[in-house]
């Protein structure tokens, strides 16, 4: 006598798992190297783009400094009568050297009356370009003088000729103008970053004293 559950055997599912882990185990391989391979990709890309906005910060930053540069160097209004009679370098007015220096800015990083980039768009500036600090340095003798110039006024303080330093660390030898200035630029993804510049320009007077300093 045969029991109810007699008859033709399930078919054994040992066989249909052993050939699913077989096949998983011919395509994995292959599979894991696409994937890898898509990674490696994208990695290569993303450094490729770092390196590329790298150079671009780096272009960027050597025009800004060099604009801000020559800003400095033209605030330095010089008195030309008294250069010709002490052969002394003077600057008679502190605020018109800031105003002399604020429109070479502008000329030179290409700005408006709002101190933001002319041309928009691709241009490395992002918005409002401030100026932090803007200063005048005179000798005299053993002495040396600072003006700080404010948009509305000036702040005069003295030090000792060859301790003097400016706020970038320079050591004052003769007549010169510092100035720092500060922008957003874009970066990465639009990622906007706070850059702050800063530029020393001074005219010798006394090339010998200098050497012997």
């Amino acid at each position: 006598m045969r029991s109810g559950n007699s008859g033709h055997p399930r078919p054994s599912t040992d066989r249909v798992k052993m050939m699913l882990r077989s096949c998983i185990a011919s395509r994995s391989p292959g599979q894991a190297e696409y994937v890898l391979g898509m990674y490696a990709l994208i990695l290569v890309m993303v450094l490729a783009l770092a390196s590329l906005n790298i150079m671009q910060y780096k272009a960027d930053s050597d025009i800004a400094e060099d604009a801000l540069a020559a800003s400095c160097l033209a605030a330095l209004d010089i008195d030309p009568y008294r250069y010709g009679t002490d052969h002394r370098l003077v600057i008679n007015d502190p605020l018109s050297a800031r105003g002399i220096f604020e429109e070479a800015l502008r000329k030179n990083m290409n700005l408006n009356a709002f101190y933001e980039p002319v041309t928009a768009g691709d241009y490395y500036i992002s918005g409002r370009v401030t100026v932090d600090d803007f200063r005048i340095y005179l000798t005299e003798g053993d002495r040396v003088r600072e003006f700080r110039v404010g948009e509305y006024g000036v702040t005069e303080s003295t030090g000792i000729y060859g301790e003097m330093r400016t706020p970038s660390g320079s050591v004052v030898r003769s007549a010169g103008a510092y100035a720092r200035i500060s922008f957003d630029t874009s970066g990465m993804f639009g990622i906007k970053v706070r850059a702050c510049k800063e530029a020393y320009a001074e005219m010798l007077s006394d090339p010998d004293r200098l050497s012997h300093d």
